[in-house]
């Protein structure tokens, strides 16, 4: 698990050469918001290009992002999807989060990532004297350029979540350990 935010500056390096690339500048969603298609990268320089490294081609993200891209990299002009995408997209942090019931639950403060690039969930700002939360992707009932709805109002603080993990699965309570004994 991931944060988006934290991809934002990263150095990209190519697998096959060991060279550093560019940096992150930006990642670019689908329309529906659930998965990465690209990351925006762009050397030093002034007039450099907006280079696409599409989501199949990264290996892996730790510290730096490693892909698997051949120079030269598509410019973004180069990729007609990724580009319209880029230009259509809203900002996602901040977005207010509402209720179904119309309650404020808070802003968009990141969004959490699994290795395969797909949106997991939302770590929901609540304001400075409130601990984040966090928002599973499966309780999104829709997601406008105005506000995310959620299917619930109580959202779980982002460090209870299972191991500090928003994909990690919740502990069985006891009746469902149990029943699993019994079944």
């Amino acid at each position: 698990m991931q944060k988006i935010n934290d991809i934002f500056g990263k150095e990209v390096i190519n697998q096959t050469s060991g060279e550093k690339i560019a940096a992150v500048q930006d990642v670019v969603l689908d329309r529906d918001l659930r998965q990465i298609v690209a990351l925006l990268i762009r050397g030093g320089g002034l007039f450099s290009d907006t280079h696409v490294v599409r989501w199949n081609a990264v290996v892996s993200m730790g510290d730096v992002v490693v892909v698997r891209a051949e120079p030269p990299l598509p410019t973004l002009k180069d990729d007609a999807e990724v580009s319209e995408l880029s230009e259509h997209a809203n900002r996602i942090t901040g977005t207010s989060v509402i209720s179904d019931k119309g309650e404020e639950l808070g802003s968009i403060g990141d969004i959490f990532i699994n290795e395969r690039g797909e949106v997991i969930g939302y770590e929901v700002k609540q304001g400075m004297l409130h601990s984040d939360r966090y928002l599973a992707v499966e309780n999104v009932q829709a997601t406008g350029k105005d506000a995310i709805i959620s299917r619930v109002a109580e959202l779980p603080r982002v460090k209870d979540i299972h191991g500090n993990s928003p994909t990690a699965a919740p502990s069985p309570t006891a009746s469902e350990e149990d029943s699993a004994r019994h079944a």
